[in-house]
């Protein structure tokens, strides 16, 4: 079975909207063209460009509701069940996927107002945090007090706790300090009944299933995440950058394999093809026809020199050349920097994308080669990269770009791009996301990715959205 497929609202019943002003305070509800058209996409390229929804439909909200209190979020889901008016809950828009584009109009709920940091427990490690601060805001707060986040995905100054929570997101730092799924110890989750889910902030709990977890990656499907408490870290005595650079893929995965396997944990693994690696290679005068290898270590100071000492050995022995700090250095002061995409993408015809999936160590090169073959046909610059390594495994990101006669023709090779990368992920039996999450452009993968497991989600969501409204379309839960 497959939940029902949600209306399309464009306008909202007079009789509801009466009802739903005469809920919240002056000013909380707004018509606004400019609001209406903010809150209408998200970063995904296709939104970016202004195509309609990848061609599923209309992409304005009817309305923006900007609460301020966990109170009125849970009056207008409430609201919203009652008249099944479609929600879709919005942080900050840096989504590339179209998770929090209104394909199906509604009600836009603007997170915005809940951006306190509302308290930051040094004994116990941990802070709470409305869901709309911003990831920049929330660790200058915790560096102030002598503590870091240890979550630093690319868009750290653009995207909220909220987002990533809702996303299942991941940082560039995450093979020291977890995944956003390892952070996340307490939530409170506005239900689409007007229910309000609180979880206790505890080092670990055996009274039945994590259910904080369902909301963690759910994006809005399921509920407004509203407050968020994080496990957090002291700030690292001391930071180490190395650069080396591999005769071929397969060396560089086994040294990264040894060294994760081994018990190192270094903050930062990302292994560039020798395409995507050229630029910095090039600027540093080193072989441009080998794969860079960018490492950052953090911790106390003897920690950190002994993980970069017993790293850099274990990479000499399967060929690597010591590059030394600069490179490393130079990735590291340009790690926020998504222009390669952002300007590709502002273009007339202009379009790029990078597509991250994950797999385990022995089928990791494998579907790298098949990935980017597969992508070449359609997109005419096509390289990659691995980072966020663990024990069994790594994700895997192919980036794509092209710059086509017009925006209809960088749709068509963008689309194009996008099912022969799927089809081939699926085909090594890789995970068809890492961190960037399903929205819209991912959804008509999801029954190939979870066979009867989807149909369980599902059964989850018509069980905690019985009307359907939250953020239609997402996720592949309906069709």
């Amino acid at each position: 079975m497959t939940e029902a497929r949600q209306a399309t609202v464009e306008e909202i019943p007079q009789n509801a909207l009466e009802e739903l002003t005469g809920l919240l305070p002056a000013g909380t509800w707004s018509t606004d063209p400019t609001a209406r058209q903010e809150h209408g996409r998200d970063t995904w390229s296709l939104a970016v460009k202004g195509r309609p929804a990848g061609g599923q439909g209309e992409t304005l909200p009817a309305g923006v509701v900007r609460p301020t209190t966990t109170e009125q979020v849970s009056d207008v889901l409430a609201w919203a069940t009652r008249h099944e008016i479609p929600v879709v809950p919005y942080g900050a828009g840096s989504g590339v996927v179209g998770g929090a584009v209104p394909n199906r109009g509604g009600v836009s709920v603007d997170l915005g107002a809940f951006d306190r940091v509302e308290e930051v427990d040094e004994e116990n490690l941990l802070v709470t945090v409305g869901a709309g601060v911003l990831g920049g805001d929330l660790e200058a707060a915790l560096n102030e007090r002598g503590f870091i986040c240890g979550h630093y995905p690319q868009s750290l100054y653009i995207s909220t706790v909220g987002g990533w929570v809702a996303t299942r997101g991941s940082g560039t730092f995450s093979s020291r300090y977890g995944n956003i799924e390892d952070m996340v110890a307490g939530l409170e989750v506005v239900l689409p009944t007007g229910e309000v889910v609180r979880t206790k902030a505890t080092p670990r709990s055996a009274s039945g299933p994590d259910y904080k977890q369902l909301f963690v990656g759910s994006e809005g499907t399921l509920g407004v995440i509203t407050r968020v408490t994080l496990r957090i870290w002291p700030q690292p005595e001391a930071q180490a950058l190395r650069a080396l650079s591999f005769p071929s893929f397969g060396a560089g995965l086994e040294a990264v394999r040894t060294v994760i396997q081994g018990g190192v944990r270094p903050g930062v693994v990302r292994l560039y093809d020798p395409e995507e690696g050229r630029p910095t290679l090039e600027r540093f005068g080193h072989n441009t026809g080998r794969w860079l290898l960018v490492l950052a270590f953090d911790g106390s100071r003897r920690m950190v020199e002994f993980e970069e000492e017993v790293t850099v050995e274990t990479c000499l022995r399967f060929g690597a050349v010591d590059l030394g700090r600069e490179p490393a250095e130079h990735w590291e002061k340009n790690r926020f920097d998504a222009s390669w995409l952002t300007g590709r993408v502002a273009m007339p015809g202009g379009i790029a994308d990078a597509i991250e999936v994950a797999h385990v160590w022995g089928r990791l090169e494998e579907t790298y080669d098949r990935m980017v073959e597969a992508v070449r046909p359609h997109m005419s610059e096509v390289f990659g990269h691995v980072s966020h390594v663990y024990p069994q495994g790594a994700s895997l990101y192919v980036i794509c770009r092209a710059l086509e006669a017009d925006d209809d023709a960088a749709e068509r090779a963008y689309q194009d791009g996008w099912r022969a990368a799927m089809q081939a992920c699926l085909e090594t039996g890789a995970t068809i996301s890492h961190h960037h999450g399903i929205g819209l452009q991912r959804a008509p993968w999801m029954q190939a990715e979870h066979g009867t497991g989807l149909d369980a989600l599902r059964r989850i969501k018509r069980a905690l959205d019985p009307a359907g409204i939250m953020n239609p379309g997402k996720l592949g839960l309906d069709e």
